[in-house]
């Protein structure tokens, strides 16, 4: 399969000060080296965002890292978004990404991960902690209602062009998901790393009109561009390739029209 991007991957950005480990393993040239040698057209540099307690990138090196992929875009000849994996923080559909944040993103991906800050002890008891314990206790329909509020939320207060990994760290009812996204423009990944989709969801999630956009989630240089895992599930779920907005083409984001530097 032909794939001219991969859109979310991850640097040693994706860090906190105070942890003394890299996260993931590349820098930002060693990703467009990578996308480079694998034959790609483009590629989203796209760290944790800035709530997760571990793993989050900072805002203070947003304009650095604007500026460092712009001048690594042009030295390699490739064209590099400045993107970030938002998080889902609250019930109510608040994300991670704040007005100022926008002058230096070119694209917003989003997704629920539970080592982020909620938004209030509500949220912490109600969505991260419930979603916590369901790892090993199973998702209760409550719970899942909770669940698909937020995104739907989320979906309806921002922008947002890629929601990462969904039903992996949460379960949710991903045909409304679906119907939101497709209003809304957004795109749904299936994630190298993280695709926890039944094949029944897969083909209720058809019968909409949402879109899905392949990425590989990389934290290693290596991973960049290659979706082995995710073709095998195009193929045996029989998913349209005019369906997947980066096979055979280049996707179109919507936080891109209004983004001031994106050239």
């Amino acid at each position: 399969m032909n794939f001219f991007g991969d859109y979310h991957t991850h640097t040693i950005y994706s860090r906190k000060p105070y942890i003394f480990y890299n996260h993931a393993k590349g820098s930002v040239e060693d990703n467009i080296i990578e996308a480079k040698k694998v034959g790609l057209k483009e590629l989203a540099i796209s760290d944790h965002g800035f709530s997760h307690k571990y793993f989050g990138c900072s805002r203070k090196n947003l304009k650095t890292t604007k500026e460092e992929i712009l001048r690594l875009s042009q030295k390699y000849d490739i064209k590099v978004y400045f993107g970030v994996e938002a998080n889902f923080i609250s019930q109510d559909g608040t994300i991670d990404v704040i007005e100022s944040d926008k002058e230096y993103l070119d694209i917003i991906l989003c997704g629920f991960h539970r080592s982020a800050k909620p938004k209030t002890w509500s949220d912490k008891f109600k969505i991260f902690w419930a979603n916590m314990f369901a790892k090993f206790f199973g998702t209760s329909s409550k719970l899942k209602q909770r669940n698909t509020s937020m995104i739907l939320n989320a979906l309806e207060k921002n922008k947002i062009d890629v929601i990462t990994h969904l039903n992996s760290k949460m379960k949710c009812d991903v045909v409304e998901v679906a119907k939101k996204a497709a209003e809304k423009g957004t795109y749904l990944e299936l994630n190298e790393r993280h695709c926890d989709f039944s094949s029944e969801e897969i083909k209720a999630m058809l019968q909409t009109k949402v879109n899905f956009i392949v990425n590989s989630d990389s934290h290693k240089p290596k991973k960049i561009g290659k979706f082995s895992k995710v073709e095998k599930l195009i193929i045996e779920n029989n998913i349209p390739e005019d369906r997947v907005v980066n096979l055979n083409s280049l996707p179109k984001f919507i936080n891109l029209k209004n983004n001031k530097t994106k050239d």
